[in-house]
């Protein structure tokens, strides 16, 4: 699997937390400054009220610092400490006398666009969801009631109340809570590790509290939906009716979500959470690994928009959120911000829980190479180079596997929740970096990788495009590496077997995809392995239309596993693939064609989905020889088969017929299935005799070419393929077994 925060697959997707903006620290893209070229392009906006709507009160917000148009960090006024230095909050005041409610709204992710009114909180009748902000009153009393409420203002959850009355000379000590600040040594700046989880503010579950200290309060309760529809999160503030003084209070940490989210009741799941459906659907492929965090955001747009995985750990609000790149392909043109809720210790978490291993790839030291960005390079002999980017490397290492005890940055995984090793063993240099300097910048930071982790496989990249021209450089210098002397600093005893991994990418048409099942069939066995990173038919490079119309076609799918094919029969040397992108947000897609879709609501595992499903989740720990008869009936034909021996014994055949013509076939068995049929029992009534027997089950998916799954905002998924299901038994592993490939189809045989 790879993950990329494109599409809003992290926030609004596999976030489980609905409130779009939810600490008011957005950053986002500004667009307005679009050029042709050059870093006007790419700017950055602050907007922290961005997405909360205030009526019958006013907001200001406030912190101690906020990024600036090219994502520096500027000190800024402050009047209170924020909960967490790095992060800033809204100030609310509602006038006295009155007559109205103040209101505070939040819509959740809607994707933008057309859809930017839309309410997107998607509640359940039945279902429990969690109320958690935090509250700083300053002056006043107020209460507040928290619900979520219909397009025409009717509640569809319970409500939440909480009140407080901020008279901080009262003697009333057995009401009063005492707030605890978070620590400034908390921020996790520049290299300096230090403690990620500061001191919690007390938690109020309802009733009322007179405040008799100043600081944050962490109000936490649970609602239960009422009606199933989308809604939009209201907090309502309803101040003292019998007071001429302004109700002035602080909010901070808004989140909401269902109580059923992925790892709900497991201590290591304590800061971002997951939406279950999505990594139910995730779980289903049977993942060996999990790339994060992308993808092009891995190296941003411009210097200091790339990714670093130090602002995403620790405490929620030590997090420093970044606008995301992909903002650009977005309906709105730049409401997209990663608030890093999820950041790279759920990524490994989720890894953990998934049993994949985990493969971060971290910035390495240029901008996105793509046509069209602005392509900087870092002086590779600099200090911020050394401290930045390869110490960067360094550290995510011991973060993952160090011991806490003598490591600040495993000391941070355990205190987060994880005191036990991740087990990194391979880590990503760079996502379609090419040419000289990245190839000198690769060999920098793997060779202190491998001074300290001889045994840690580093992943290359070979830039964007899949031609031999195009990948050469990369390819020749892996090759040498993996052939080079010994003592290289090239390890071939790691994760994968290899000295080394090439990360080749493609997009290209269904009918490229299928002549290349034969891409890795006369690779050099040289131990550098090949990953395909990130692929796709939906024909970009062919110039074909990116489309709704034209996105996740069966056609596509089918051209998907004529090349998966190819893959499992090199697997030798081809030892990872994944798709990309994994998920997308309806209607908030910058990319057409992806694996799993999503309303806020439901999940749309597609066509190219179901083809996934079929490969990966049976895949045997062998890969067999397999041959066709030259034939014009099996021109279009891809066929691969997998198993593996023991008590367990399978076989796992695959074979895709990308033609509008039924072919018959005949699988000759007798060789491939010698390592089944063993004694087994046949039951014919009072007669049971021990025989030979195969159990063979062919499950198959076919469909029209133009045929596809779709999704709306609202609802369920349709047209989807019902796999055909078939079993039966042979009488000895020496049989014959004759066999129609439906047109535009996927077979798998699995054979006992």
């Amino acid at each position: 699997m790879f993950f990329e925060d494109i599409n809003h697959s992290a926030d609004g997707g596999l976030n489980a937390n609905m409130v779009n903006n939810y600490s008011f620290d957005g950053v986002y893209l500004d667009h307005h400054t679009w050029r042709a070229a050059g870093s006007d392009r790419w700017r950055t906006q602050a907007d922290p009220l961005r997405f909360w709507d205030f009526t019958n009160c006013s907001a200001v917000s406030y912190g101690t610092e906020i990024r600036g148009a090219h994502g520096q960090r500027m000190t800024t006024d402050c009047p209170e400490p924020p909960v967490h230095a790095n992060s800033r909050y809204v100030r609310i005041t509602v006038p006295a006398p009155s007559t109205e409610p103040a209101i505070i709204e939040n819509l959740g992710y809607n994707g933008g666009g057309s859809n930017a009114n839309q309410p997107a909180f998607s509640i359940i009748a039945g279902h429990t969801y969690t109320v958690d902000l935090h509250i700083r009153p300053v002056a006043g009393r107020a209460t507040l009631a928290i619900e979520v409420v219909d397009q025409y203002g009717l509640p569809i959850t319970g409500t939440a109340r909480f009140t407080y009355d901020a008279d901080f000379g009262s003697d009333e000590e057995t009401e009063a809570i005492t707030p605890a600040v978070a620590d400034e040594s908390d921020a996790l700046d520049g290299d300096t590790a230090s403690d990620s989880a500061p001191a919690s503010a007390p938690r109020v579950s309802s009733g009322s509290i007179i405040v008799t200290a100043e600081g944050w309060y962490r109000f936490v309760t649970k609602v239960s939906g009422k009606t199933t529809d989308y809604g939009k999160l209201r907090i309502t503030v309803e101040s003292s009716s019998n007071t001429d003084d302004h109700t002035v209070f602080d909010l901070d940490l808004v989140q909401f979500m269902d109580t059923n989210h992925w790892g709900a009741g497991d201590p290591k799941w304590r800061y971002g959470k997951l939406r279950r459906d999505l990594v139910e659907s995730i779980a289903a492929l049977h993942p060996a690994f999990l790339r994060f965090p992308g993808g092009c955001i891995v190296e941003g747009v411009t210097p200091g928009n790339e990714y670093r995985w130090k602002d995403t750990i620790g405490s929620l609000p030590a997090r420093r959120q970044q606008y995301s790149m992909w903002s650009f392909k977005m309906p709105d043109g730049s409401s997209y911000s990663q608030s890093c809720q999820i950041g790279f210790y759920e990524y490994f978490c989720l890894c953990e829980d998934l049993g994949a291993k985990p493969l971060p790839t971290l910035f390495a030291g240029i901008a996105c190479q793509s046509p069209g960005r602005d392509p900087r390079h870092m002086d590779i002999n600099s200090e911020t180079f050394r401290k930045n980017v390869v110490q960067d490397y360094l550290d995510l290492i011991e973060f993952a596997n160090g011991d806490p005890n003598s490591n600040p940055w495993a000391a941070i995984r355990r205190d987060m929740g994880h005191p036990e090793p991740f087990g990194l063993d391979m880590i990503g240099i760079g996502n379609e970096n090419f040419g000289a300097d990245y190839v000198a910048k690769f060999d920098r930071i793997s060779q202190a990788i491998h001074e300290r982790y001889p045994q840690m496989l580093c992943v290359m990249s070979a830039g964007l495009f899949p031609f031999q021209r195009t990948m050469k450089r990369s390819w020749n210098h892996a090759r040498a590496l993996a052939l080079g002397p010994a003592g290289s600093g090239i390890a071939a005893d790691s994760a994968t077997g290899d000295a080394i991994i090439v990360d080749e990418h493609s997009y290209h048409s269904p009918e490229w995809f299928a002549s290349q099942a034969t891409r890795f069939d006369n690779y050099p066995r040289c131990g550098a392995g090949v990953y395909f990173g990130e692929y796709s038919a939906n024909g970009y490079f062919a110039g074909q239309p990116q489309t709704e119309q034209n996105a996740n076609t069966w056609k596509s799918a089918l051209g998907e596993a004529a090349f998966l094919t190819g893959c499992e029969r090199n697997s030798d040397v081809v030892r990872m693939t994944s798709y990309a992108p994994l998920l997308a947000h309806i209607p908030a897609k910058g990319w057409a064609q992806n694996l799993i879709e999503f309303n806020p609501a439901h999940v749309n595992p597609t066509l190219n989905y179901e083809v996934e499903r079929l490969f990966s989740a049976h895949l045997g720990e062998t890969a067999y020889q397999v041959s066709v008869e030259q034939c014009a009936a099996a021109r279009h034909l891809y066929v691969s088969a997998t198993g593996r021996d023991g008590n367990d014994s399978c076989r796992y055949i695959k074979i895709v017929n990308t033609s509008g013509s039924p072919v018959d076939v005949t699988l000759e068995i007798a060789r491939g299935l010698t390592g089944l049929g063993g004694m087994r029992q046949e039951s014919n009534g009072s007669d049971a005799a021990q025989r030979n027997l195969i159990r063979l089950e062919v499950e198959t998916l076919s469909a029209n070419p133009q045929a596809k799954t779709t999704l709306g905002y609202r609802g369920k998924a349709s047209g989807t393929i019902l796999p055909k299901q078939r079993s039966y038994t042979l009488p000895s592993p020496s049989s014959l077994f004759a066999m129609k490939i439906e047109p535009y189809s996927v077979t798998l045989v699995t054979s006992r």
